[in-house]
């Protein structure tokens, strides 16, 4: 799994658009829309990520410390790594979300590994 943080949804959409990853408008649909799915890529959206939580008066639920959050529109990605992405890779030691079955964040940059001979 790749992970991106793109500034902002706007430039998500941007960068799909220009990959055709966006479906096209219609009358039902006047609005492109993600195909986050295909036989060859699968993209979880997580938006903006809570990086510490707040706290909270366990009688009242007020907030007594802001959660501190990062605004960035985070992304998770399966598939082959777009080039077109390149400038919005990160590398989290412990993704918040994840793929079933599948591991950490993966570094498009680092050299394959070989197979161990059997």
């Amino acid at each position: 799994m790749y992970c991106y943080r793109f500034p902002d949804r706007a430039t998500f959409l941007t960068t799909c658009d220009t990959l055709g990853w966006l479906s096209e408008p219609s009358e039902e649909s006047p609005e492109a829309a993600l195909i986050a799915y295909t036989a060859d890529r699968a993209i979880d959206e997580v938006g903006p990520i809570t990086i510490v939580n707040g706290e909270y008066d366990e009688e009242t639920g007020e907030e007594l410390v802001p959660p501190v959050v990062d605004e960035g529109h985070h992304v998770n990605y399966q598939g082959i790594h777009p080039i077109e992405w390149d400038a919005y890779v990160v590398l989290p030691d412990n993704p918040r979300r994840l793929f079933s079955g599948g591991g950490g964040a993966l570094d498009p940059y680092a050299e394959p590994e070989e197979a161990p001979e059997l």
